[in-house]
Formats: C-alpha cells, structure tokens, sequence
C-alpha cells in the first residue's frame, strides 16, 4: 500500500484520490498573494463539508454548512449568494487573500491522533508557509492546530501569528471574532 504525503498513513488509491481532489478544489481559489492563510488541524471526514467543495445542491451536513458560514462572514457574506451557492463567496474568499489548508491534509477521526498528526507535521506545514504560501499572517483555527504554535514562532512567524488570545480560533465563532481582529490590519 502507499504512504500518503498528506498523513503518513499506509493508505488505498481511493484514499489518494480524495486527497489530490481536496487540494485540486483548493488550489482552483487560491490567491496568488495570501494576505492571510487559516490553518485547520485537519479537513472533514465528509468531502461534501470541505470548505471548497461546489456543494450546491445542500448536501453539507449542518456542522460543515456552519463552519462554511463562519468563514463566508470574512467575505461579508452570509454562506453563499442569493441562489445558495458556495462559488461567489469562494471567489471573495480568494479575491479578499484569504486561503483555508490543513496541518495534517486528510480527515483524522481520533481527537488524540489528529494532536499527535499535528504535531508531526509541523515542521512540513512550517517549510509549506515559508516557502510556498508566504502570506502576510497565519490564522489558526481549532484547538489541535495549537501545536503549531511553537513550531511557527520558533521560526519568526511570532509578529504574523494571530491568535484568538493564546490559543487557535474555535470554529463555530471564527467569523466575527476574526473579522474583529484583522479590521485594524487591513
């Protein structure tokens, strides 16, 4: 079986395609110049609930549809156009220079693992931020992404690092809070 680069688990081709469909849909709205980069922990097992997936048709489940929400308010939208599509807020998303990855790149179940995962990658997500996102700020959200934190300020990403007080943004309140504290950097 191969190693996939996203998780490091011994995985199925399915397993790989689902990646490589995550990061295709991502990169169709990433901004050429990132004025702030969000890091999760890790996408949602559902692909229906991944922030960039064309779910048109309502079949993101409520916690997927609600953390979409939040991350529209960055956009001054309120989860989709008038006709409910994700497309026109994904576009703000982008033209806006925000851009939502992942530490560990696939959907881990085990709340302990996905601590462990983040931790493991970090270093990768470090070299992924300095070198091929370079954005203005980085933006945590979830409380497993709190083991990044070192890892970046180690690397001088300390000035750049916004965080909701000491810790990760939690996601059900993302929005507002984040839109708050990145008012007086725009």
């Amino acid at each position: 079986m191969p190693v996939c680069d996203g998780c490091g688990g011994s995985v199925d081709e399915a397993h790989i395609r689902r990646r490589i469909e995550r990061l295709e849909s991502a990169t169709r709205f990433r901004p050429i110049h990132i004025g702030a980069l969000l890091i999760d922990a890790a996408p949602p097992a559902r692909a229906e609930d991944f922030f960039y997936a064309g779910a048109t048709d309502g079949t993101r489940s409520a916690a997927g549809q609600s953390y979409f929400n939040e991350l529209a308010k960055l956009t001054g939208t309120r989860g989709g156009s008038a006709n409910g599509e994700p497309e026109p807020v994904l576009a703000e998303f982008q033209r806006r220079g925000f851009f939502l990855t992942s530490a560990v790149e696939c959907p881990v179940d085990d709340f302990g693992e996905l601590r462990s995962a983040v931790l493991r990658f970090a270093p990768t997500v470090v070299q992924r931020v300095q070198a091929s996102y370079k954005p203005r700020y980085v933006v945590l959200i979830s409380e497993p992404s709190s083991g990044l934190i070192d890892a970046l300020r180690g690397t001088g990403w300390s000035d750049r690092l916004i965080l909701d007080g000491a810790e990760p943004f939690a996601k059900e309140s993302i929005g507002d809070r984040l839109t708050a504290v990145l008012k007086p950097l725009e």
